[in-house]
């Protein structure tokens, strides 16, 4: 009876895991299909409603897809919200290096986003815009193991000027020597807790 009584708790507890896990597979999936409207939203030109779409991807998602950094970010870019498209174009940058499928595209939409929100410090009758927040949540490091360091910008070499004007050339220490941080050091980078020990 005890036997029993055992086997069927171990059972129970199985079956509620594997209902956990068919939850959170079915709240990813929907997640991403609500992705997938907003991009579709964005491609017809409906950049307003393709906001609220990844806005409310960004709040219910655990892991931030490297992919929705960049719509989001392009996405931005046509709502004139350049500072928050820069952000999230560097960080979709910085997740897929130059391999990612849209560097590209991310690349040159970073750089249109940069030089109008240059423009638009330097013109003083608009008012500043609200950005949404651009904290990464978190990235998944079995999917991306290493990102591009965003502190050598991927070149391995940190440059600082000298007492006399000079450059003075030193291995960033924040990287590997190609110029790539770990997935979990960039999430400590991210959140502001990334130590360097001396």
């Amino acid at each position: 009876m005890v036997q029993k009584l055992g086997t069927l708790i171990i059972l129970l507890g199985i079956a509620v895991q594997g209902f956990g896990q068919d939850y959170v597979n079915a709240k990813q999936r929907d997640l991403m299909m609500k992705m997938d409207e907003g991009v579709a939203l964005m491609n017809q030109g409906n950049y307003a409603s393709a906001d609220s779409y990844f806005q409310q991807v960004l709040t219910a998602i655990e892991v931030v897809p490297a992919e929705l950094c960049f719509y989001f970010g392009k996405n931005s870019y046509h709502l004139k919200k350049y500072k928050q498209s820069i952000d999230w174009l560097n960080k979709y940058i910085e997740i897929k290096g130059t391999t990612g499928q849209f560097f590209d595209q991310a690349r040159e939409y970073l750089a249109l986003s940069e030089t109008d929100y240059l423009a638009e410090k330097v013109e003083p009758t608009r008012q500043p815009r609200r950005e949404a927040q651009t904290k990464l949540q978190r990235i998944d490091c079995n999917a991306t193991p290493f990102v591009l360091c965003p502190v050598c910008k991927g070149s391995g070499v940190l440059i600082e000027q000298g007492a006399l004007g000079s450059a003075i050339y030193r291995t960033c220490p924040y990287s590997d020597g190609s110029g790539r941080m770990t997935c979990e050091d960039y999430q400590k980078y991210a959140n502001g807790n990334l130590v360097i020990s001396p």
